[in-house]
Parts: structure tokens; sequence; C-alpha cells
């Protein structure tokens, strides 16, 4: 949809983004669930110590994740090195397995990348992960040896999650979640679930109109474990497919419509901020593949193909060399929906942003790295910065999320799962997403 220069510039005339403020959360944001936290050993005296503590601990975590995400990407890359790429999970059993000693091919491939940091490629993700190493190990004669500390690290808990909680279920996959580095993993799929929700908002309210909305968490496509794609640079999906989503279905009008992306992880902040002053061509790849045994469900294939529609030029195109059975298509933001768009830096656990309340929150794929006292705070902070009537939308199905959300004051309203993929012989690919409600009216 291709807006009028006019009323582009009416818009932006007429709508201003006041600047946001991160408030650190207080013993009183969180009366309903002092039962809870007392009974945990957090109390008033003791609260603000904790969440020093939190904090302290959540930006290790930030430093981790994106060392994590270097180590994939050693292991990955095709740009720096001509030798094979080589699967984490594979890299991690054979070290396990092998007494702690690091494979000679993962070995290989980390000097490489310590070659290529000297060099001067232009790379944009070797330029980010350049910038990280140098930062992390400032003399050049401890990079090598550091680089293999972190790899050890990262594949103990790799091997931890597909070989040894795998085998123990569910909840020991979860609880490693719980202390992990923070990753910025994206994908266009996440975009769906979100799209299906706002999809049930408007069917419970046709006149529903939504012009502030956070997205927390919206990540960056640097380097994942699995479907790692070098088609592109670095790109976030979600601000875009939300945005998309709420004009298509006619719950917003770009022109009136503030979207604030906020991001634990400065390098997203930054991403977002320039992508929003110079609006990407985003590469457009489903991280699913259809093959002879997985097939793409109707819906998701009607999604994808008209995903991007609503803000900007969208072009079909075949899928990148290798890639066979994935969707593909190009879309170039228009500059209207990126000034839409705004990127603030948030811990969600120990802060929110004071300003005018939000009519949409959305926390996709995050919920999951917090604990249970993690989870009290978060949904306090989104309590505080939804406004009467708002919704908070999530894909997390811990099953004291909603007892919690119920007594912090955003009960749940409604939840649907969507199916991605079918898959022979095994259940499908599919997420649930869930609906809350503030309750009053905007």
């Amino acid at each position: 949809m291709r807006l009028p220069a006019i009323l582009c510039a009416v818009g932006a005339a007429l709508f201003v983004q006041e600047p946001s403020r991160a408030t650190r959360i207080s013993w009183n944001d969180l009366a309903p669930l002092h039962g809870r936290l007392e009974s945990r050993g957090i109390t008033k005296t003791s609260f603000d110590a904790y969440v020093d503590r939190v904090r302290e601990d959540d930006l290790r975590r930030v430093r981790e994740g994106d060392l994590d995400h270097l180590i994939f990407y050693a292991l990955q890359s095709t740009r720096f090195t001509r030798r094979l790429p080589i699967e984490p999970a594979l890299s991690a059993k054979a070290l396990i397995e092998g007494g702690q000693h690091v494979p000679a091919d993962a070995a290989a491939r980390i000097h490489d990348l310590i070659e290529a940091i000297d060099s001067s490629s232009a790379d944009p993700r070797l330029v980010y992960f350049r910038a990280l190493v140098r930062s992390t190990f400032p003399k050049t004669t401890e990079r090598e040896a550091g680089l293999i500390l972190e790899y050890t690290r990262a594949m103990k808990f790799v091997y931890d999650k597909e070989f040894v909680a795998q085998r123990a279920g569910p909840a020991a996959v979860v609880e490693l979640y719980r202390s992990r580095g923070l990753s910025t993993d994206t994908e266009v799929e996440a975009g769906y679930v979100v799209h299906t929700g706002l999809g049930i908002l408007k069917s419970l309210d046709a006149a529903a109109r939504i012009r502030r909305v956070l997205i927390v968490g919206p990540g960056l496509d640097l380097a994942p474990r699995t479907g790692y794609l070098e088609t592109s640079a670095p790109q976030s999906y979600q601000p875009w497919a939300v945005i998309d989503a709420l004009v298509s279905l006619g719950l917003s009008r770009v022109d009136n419509l503030a979207v604030i992306a906020a991001d634990i992880n400065p390098r997203v902040v930054d991403y977002l901020t320039n992508a929003s002053r110079s609006p990407p061509a985003l590469t457009l790849v489903s991280g699913i593949a259809e093959t002879s045994s997985v097939r793409l469900a109707g819906d998701y294939r009607d999604y994808f193909d008209g995903l991007g529609r609503s803000i900007g030029e969208v072009t079909t195109q075949a899928p990148p060399k290798g890639l066979t059975g994935h969707l593909s298509k190009a879309v170039r933001v228009h500059t209207a929906a990126a000034r839409a768009l705004y990127a603030e830096q948030l811990d969600i656990v120990t802060a929110r942003l004071e300003g005018e309340p939000f009519d949409l929150i959305v926390a996709t794929n995050i919920l999951p790295y917090f604990d249970d006292v993690q989870l009290m705070l978060t949904l306090a902070n989104i309590q505080a910065m939804l406004a009467p009537g708002g919704t908070f939308m999530h894909n997390e199905s811990r099953p004291q999320l909603g007892e919690l959300a119920s007594a912090i004051g955003v009960p749940f309203e409604q939840s649907r799962q969507v199916t991605i993929a079918s898959v022979a012989g095994a259940a499908p690919l599919a997420d649930t997403i869930w609906l809350h409600r503030k309750p009053g009216s905007r």
C-alpha cells in the first residue's frame, strides 16, 4: 500500500513521538505479588539488592549471548574462510564426547576468524564481530585462547540441551534457558503467530484501533545456532511484520502509529534506530523448508505471500542458492512505515518505559529466559505500561503465567494455536499465541 506523499507529511506533522524514559521497578509496583515474593525470600528490605543482582546478571547474559553468536558465526560462516561449515550440535558432541579436546576443524575455523578480524573485509557480520572481539579481547595475543574458551562454554550448553536435557524431558530444556546467554535470534515465522493474534483481536472488536505498540525483544538475526543464513546483512523482522499486520488488518494507520522496539541488547537498538532513519530492503526467507516429509500450512503460505505489502514494495524471488524449498521474497520498506518505528534500550525485568501507555505490548520468544520471580517483575512492568483496555500478547505456555498475569491485573482472554508446517510421522511445527487484556476501555 503506497501512501500519498501529502498524507505522510501531514501524519508526520500531527504525530510526534515523545521521548521515553526507563524507570526502575520498585517493591510497591508488585503489591499483588508480595506474598509470592516473600515466600521465595524476597522482601521489601532485600528487593532493591535483588534487582541490582538481576540487572548485573542480565548484562552478563547479554555479553554471553553475543559471544554465543560469535561462536556460531565462527563455525558456520562461509564468508571469512573456505573451510566447510560445521553444525554446532555436531561440534558440541565431538568436543564433549572427545574428552574436552577441541576438534581440529573447529580450531582451524577459529584461527581463520582471528586472521579475518585483522583484515579489511567490510562484510557486515564480520564488521560487527570484529568490534566484539576487539572489545572483549583487547590483547591480540589473547584472542585465540579466549575464543577457544568461549567455544568450549557455548558448546557445553549446546551439548546439555541437545544430548542431555532432551533425554530428561521438556522441563530440563526449559530450565537451561533460565541462565543461558540472551540470544538475539529472530526469524520470519515469529511474525505469523503475532498476525494470528492480531486477527483474533480484530474479530473480538471490529472497531478496535491501535496507535501505540511496544515490542519487547525484537531481535536481530546475527548468527543463530540453527537456520543460519548469509543471504543478506543482519536484519530484524518483527517490528516490520507487526506494522504490516496492524495496517493490513485495519487496526492501525501508518501515519498515526508509534511502534517502540525495546531490547536489552544495545546492538539491536542501534540497528533499529538506523533502520528507522534509513528504511531497509529486507530479504525474507522462511526458516522452514518444504521437503518430501515437511509441508508448509496453507495459512502460513498465505501469510508469507501477503507479508510486507502494507509497508513496502514487494518482489518475489527464488530461494537463495542452497535453500531449495524455502519461501523467499524481498521487501523495500516505505519511508512512511519506517517513521512509525522507534527503538529503546530496556531490561524488561528490572525497568519499564515511562510516558503514554501502550495499546498493545508484544513479547514473543523472550519469556522462557526468565525464572518465575523474574517473570513476576516482567509482568508488573508490562501491566504498568499497558493502557486500560490494552492487550498483552505472548507465546509462553508456562502454566503459572496465567495466574500471575491475573493477579497483577492483566487477565487471560484468548489463545490460539497455529500450525506452520506438518511433518510426516511427527507432531506438526506449531506455536500458540496468548492474549491478555487489561481491564478498562481506551
